[in-house]
């Protein structure tokens, strides 16, 4: 849900990949200020960069933050769901941040190996619930604006407030 945190903790993530020197790739059609390698609000000039063998295997390849991904990656764009389905083979990790999981393909969101659930609409938490093997995600519907799962497959789920982390970052 809007104002949750999860863009803050997206910044967050991508500060710490940028201070410890990986590439760090973002499209954010809101314009908002990140520590970023490459950012853009143009889709098509993203995935010129994702695929660019600039990024390709460097170390670990790029992380790609993805904001508002329900609009730009979307259930019927191919070249964005080979974000998903094909940038691990680059190198690259993902990050789709979206106001609700339903609004990604099934494809992309089986390819996630992890996820960061703040509060949501018990319809998406009960999707992502089913998906993750993880019925405690139910949980999320009622949770505080801050708080998140998370959760890496295979593994237990584990609870944390945003606002505490940056709070203790600084």
């Amino acid at each position: 849900m809007t104002e949750s945190g999860k863009t803050t903790l997206a910044k967050e993530l991508a500060k710490r990949l940028k201070a410890k020197n990986i590439p760090v790739l973002v499209l954010d059609p809101m314009h908002d200020e990140w520590a970023a390698d490459f950012q853009t609000d143009d889709p098509d000039e993203f995935l010129n960069a994702f695929w660019s063998t600039e990024w390709k295997h460097r170390d670990s390849g790029a992380h790609c933050f993805i904001d508002e991904s329900g609009d730009s990656v979307g259930r019927f764009n191919t070249l964005m769901n080979q974000t998903a389905t094909k940038g691990r083979h680059w190198g690259h990790s993902v990050y789709f941040l979206t106001q609700r999981g339903a609004q990604l393909s099934p494809t992309v969101r089986d390819q996630c190996s992890n996820l960061f659930l703040f509060v949501s609409g018990l319809k998406d938490c009960k999707i992502h619930a089913e998906e993750w093997n993880k019925p405690e995600l139910i949980e999320a519907a009622q949770m505080p604006q801050g708080d998140y799962f998370s959760v890496k497959r295979h593994a237990p789920i584990k609870r944390f407030n945003i606002f505490e982390q940056v709070n203790q970052s600084e």
